[in-house]
Order: structure tokens, then sequence, then C-alpha cells
């Protein structure tokens, strides 16, 4: 299965609150009826940023195939047609990439489909530090950096992690990894970031060994569709 990820911008006209009510009242049903191919759906709106780019939502968009995407996308003319009139009112621009997902850990609930997940949720786009190919930043990710990340950070309750295999827009930063912390509350993030004084120097000392860089943003998580 192949997930895509869509860093998206409002139109310039609108404010936040607009674009996310259109987006979740008006762009995701019409996403469901007329993309037939999609297997789940994931619409994250940004409530804060920690840096980078100003973003309104980032989109989790997965199919069993990249054709799936590309050439399988609409159920008709008429659906593109509507998907297409309905982004042209809100949508101000978008960045894609193609990613493929690692589920770390995951040890919440299943949540309820159209409403706003419980807890915290923080997307961290990723660039591998200056002097270090894209192969050895995701070989250091996933095989050095997410076992201390499972070992220091107590209070996730879901940790995923996105490597960036393609990036599908012509515009957008050439990110390596998007990673995805999961917290099921407030107090489960501020006390169980890290499991001692230790081990968060441990992780940052890691950290500096292979992302350039990265920041958080903070998002409200609506799942929309999910796999049967």
């Amino acid at each position: 299965m192949v997930k895509l990820l869509f860093l998206c911008r409002r139109r310039g006209e609108i404010d936040h609150d607009t674009y996310a009510a259109r987006l979740l009242e008006g762009h995701v049903p019409l996403a469901l009826a007329h993309h037939p191919t999609l297997r789940r759906y994931i619409v994250n709106l940004v409530e804060r940023a920690g840096g980078g780019e100003e973003l309104d939502s980032i989109g989790e968009l997965f199919f069993d195939s990249i054709d799936d995407f590309h050439q399988r996308l609409y159920d008709s003319d008429a659906g593109r047609a509507a998907i297409e009139r309905d982004v042209a009112g809100f949508l101000g621009g978008a960045d894609a990439y193609v990613t493929s997902e690692h589920v770390q850990k995951s040890v919440r609930p299943a949540p309820r489909l159209g409403a706003r997940t419980p807890g915290i949720k923080m997307m961290c786009p990723i660039r591998r530090r200056d002097g270090m190919s894209h192969d050895e930043f995701v070989e250091h990710w996933l095989t050095r950096h997410v076992p201390l990340a499972l070992e220091h950070h107590p209070g996730l309750s879901r940790y995923v992690t996105n490597v960036v295999d393609e990036r599908l827009s012509p515009s957008g930063e050439d990110w390596d990894g998007v990673a995805e912390l999961h917290f099921a509350s407030a107090e489960d993030l501020s006390r169980g970031m890290f499991d001692s004084p230790a081990g968060e120097r441990e992780i940052r000392r890691d950290i500096e060994r292979f992302i350039g860089h990265t920041f958080p943003y903070f998002v409200a998580e609506y799942v929309q569709k999910e796999l049967p």
C-alpha cells in the first residue's frame, strides 16, 4: 500500500476556520464519493506550528498502488469535475509526497470515523543532516533512532515513521520523512515525552547525528475512511 501526504494551504481570501469547514463538510464527502480507489483517508487540521511555513491541513491518502492515484483516482468525468470545482474554492496550494508508512507503535483504540481523534498528534517533517544521503538517513532513522524513541518516549500511544520516496508536486521542500507522534492526553505529552533526563540527552544526541531540520505541526486528526 502507498501513502500520499498532502501539505495544504488555504486560499488567501478565506481564513483558517472557513477552510476547515469547507474541507470537512464539503470536500470530504465528495472525496469519499468520487475517489473509488481510496483505501484510507485522514484529515489533519493544523492548530499550531512549531516552525516552518504556515499550513492549514495535512492529508493522508492511502491507495493499493500509485497507479490507483495516477490513473484511477476518479469514478467518472463528472466526479472529477465536481472535485476540481470544490477544491478551487478553498485550496490555495498543496505539496504532495509519496511515502512508505512504518507503524512503530500503536496502542490507542480505533478512532471514530468523521470525529476528532482524542489526544495530541504531532506531525514533523524531517530533512536529513548535511553530508548524509537519503538512504543513510532512512537507515539511521529506522534502525537506530526508532528503538531509542520507543525506549525513551514512554508517553507515546502511536508512533509512525513515513519515509518520503518521491515528491509529486513541482513545489515543496525536499523532505526525507515525516514523523507522527501521538499522545493520549496533554499530560502524557508533558510527563511522558522522555523517561528521564538521561533518556532525553540520548535522544537529542542521536537527533544531531542524522536530522538537519525538523519542527512540529500540532494537528487535530479526523479519520474519514479506514480499511474494513
